[in-house]
């Protein structure tokens, strides 16, 4: 038992091998978030069905879409965005998709009426738009 006692003593504890392990093991590196592609017609009739449902099922999630640019600028505090219609009518009235940006510059060769496809991570709807923050041009 003497033996025992003193290779522990000496040997270290296993508490302290852990300890080594946890200061050699390096920071996972950020994922990059799952992005779920969606069909931007259902996605619409999803939320003027059930608002509530469509929130629970898509807030706070990255999605990809494409559409047709309907306008480029920017809010009332200077944050810029598109909105994007479901359908290439230049008439449409309807729900559509309002996606902000972070940065103006991947927004300035772009032109209404074009064809994009666009990430986002969804937010809310308001006054007839469905919000997307975090936006990236995925092709134009």
């Amino acid at each position: 038992m003497g033996l025992l006692v003193l290779g522990a003593v000496f040997g270290g504890s296993s508490k302290d091998k852990g300890t080594e392990n946890k200061a050699t093991t390096k920071p996972e590196a950020q994922k990059a978030p799952e992005v779920q592609k969606v069909e931007i017609l259902t996605f619409v009739k999803e939320f003027d069905e059930n608002q509530l449902s469509a929130e629970d099922k898509y807030k706070g999630k990255y999605v990809e879409f494409s559409g047709y640019i309907k306008n480029i600028s920017e809010d009332i505090t200077g944050s810029p965005y598109l909105s994007i219609n479901p359908k290439p009518d230049q008439y449409y009235f309807g729900t559509y998709v309002q996606c902000f940006f972070k940065d103006k510059s991947e927004l300035t060769a772009l032109k209404n009426g074009q064809k994009i496809t666009v990430q986002g991570k969804v937010d809310s709807q308001t006054l007839g738009n469905i919000l997307i923050k975090d936006c990236k041009v995925v092709t134009q």
